[in-house]
């Protein structure tokens, strides 16, 4: 057997273990959305040191999985459904607004990388490999929030969305289906990029957050949420 075929073995640092145990803890639901996480009783359990699961933490919460108080504990995100109906509005208002600004600025290249970003949701939507799904459809709003050239609207994007991306993905599955028609509306959206007036882009994307927000808040989440 030729050398050449075998893959170089990373390795994996003690940080990013105790990152994915607690995202799979996470996720899975072992750890429950508004619980708080002590760093050093997760530390003494993991058998790992309080920096490291510090650190993991940190990660955690650009993630959007955890929230961080200041002197206070860690806790799981947990959304109301007020809040989580508030947040959309104002990302639909902040997202039209990306994309209208995007459009002339994208490039045939951008165009390109936004479309293998779609198609790794089609994949992932494909297998039902939600992690895949969602780790490409959140890059892919981040690639048209740079694109828009305003970091102050990047910043405000990144706090707002992220944490709703986290919540889904704890909190609810849907049917494959969905999954599937969600990257061919991406898909749509990254190919009207270069053809579509920035006028009329805004408003497909605005109406496809809509039909989204109506799915997830009227459908799979209570009242009461």
């Amino acid at each position: 057997m030729s050398v050449k075929i075998l893959k170089r073995i990373e390795p994996v640092s003690k940080k990013d273990r105790v990152l994915a145990t607690l995202r799979e803890a996470i996720i899975s639901g072992q750890i429950s959305p508004g619980a708080a996480i002590v760093e050093v009783k997760v530390a003494q359990k993991l058998g790992v040191g309080q920096p490291i699961v510090r650190e993991a933490l940190i990660e955690l919460e650009h993630q959007g999985f955890v929230r961080r108080e200041a002197y206070r504990a860690t806790y799981v995100t947990k959304l109301k459904r007020t809040e989580i109906e508030q947040a959309f509005r104002i990302r639909s208002e902040l997202e039209g607004l990306a994309i209208e600004w995007a459009r002339p600025r994208v490039t045939p290249a951008d165009v390109e990388a936004l479309r293998s970003l779609a198609e790794g949701m089609k994949q992932g939507a494909a297998k039902m490999d939600l992690d895949q799904f969602y780790e490409n459809d959140i890059a892919l709003h981040r690639k048209i929030w740079e694109l828009s050239g305003n970091k102050y609207l990047v910043d405000a994007l990144e706090r707002i969305v992220v944490p709703l991306f986290a919540f889904f993905l704890m909190k609810t599955r849907r049917i494959q289906e969905s999954y599937i028609q969600s990257a061919a509306m991406h898909m749509k959206i990254v190919e009207s990029l270069q053809t579509m007036e920035p006028a009329r882009l805004r408003q497909l994307h605005v109406s496809a957050l809509a039909d989204f927000k109506d799915q997830w808040i009227t459908t799979l989440l209570p009242e009461d949420e």
